[in-house]
């Protein structure tokens, strides 16, 4: 059994202890059951590196169900991580758009695109992307185009010192 009773996350679990008989052919049986287990719940996990380069971060989305078949085709998402910062060769002042070319061919669909800024505030303000605040010129805006990577830094919003923007998407 898993460590979860939630049915949609056992899917991902494995056991964490198996019992196998003395009979090479019934602990056969059992091996290759509990391999492909192990094999569907390691292709099924999301992978955790946050790269500088195009990574296949291993979240699928479906595409489309065919009703005769109920067959489910899924599209593979991409993860690429961008140091804004240093692209921008050093702080991005307040109203300041910082825009560089993302180098990713073929995107169709983005599934998330967040991340996080620390700005020269005193004390330092550690910020959530996009940053949303009840003044609209300190807001943060952050999008991709079909070419660039986008940062829109609010008029008087401090200068921020780090920047990290993660888009994850979608490719033909």
């Amino acid at each position: 059994m898993g460590f979860s009773s939630d049915p949609s996350t056992l899917v991902n679990q494995l056991p964490v202890s198996i019992v196998l008989p003395k009979k090479y052919e019934e602990a056969h049986e059992i091996l290759s059951l509990l391999f492909k287990q192990i094999t569907d719940a390691v292709n099924k996990k999301e992978g955790s590196l946050y790269s500088l380069s195009e990574f296949g971060n291993f979240q699928r989305y479906s595409t489309s169900i065919n009703s005769a078949s109920q067959e489910i085709t899924f599209k593979n998402v991409y993860r690429k991580v961008f140091d804004m910062v240093s692209l921008n060769g050093g702080s991005i002042l307040a109203g300041a758009t910082a825009s560089f070319p993302h180098n990713i061919s073929g995107i169709i669909s983005t599934t998330n695109i967040y991340g996080s800024a620390t700005n020269s505030d005193a004390p330092v303000h550690y910020l959530p992307l996009p940053y949303v605040s009840q003044t609209a010129t300190k807001n943060i805006e952050i999008y991709l185009t079909s070419s660039d990577v986008v940062l829109v830094n609010g008029s008087t919003q401090s200068a921020l010192t780090s920047c990290t923007i993660v888009a994850e998407y979608l490719k033909q």
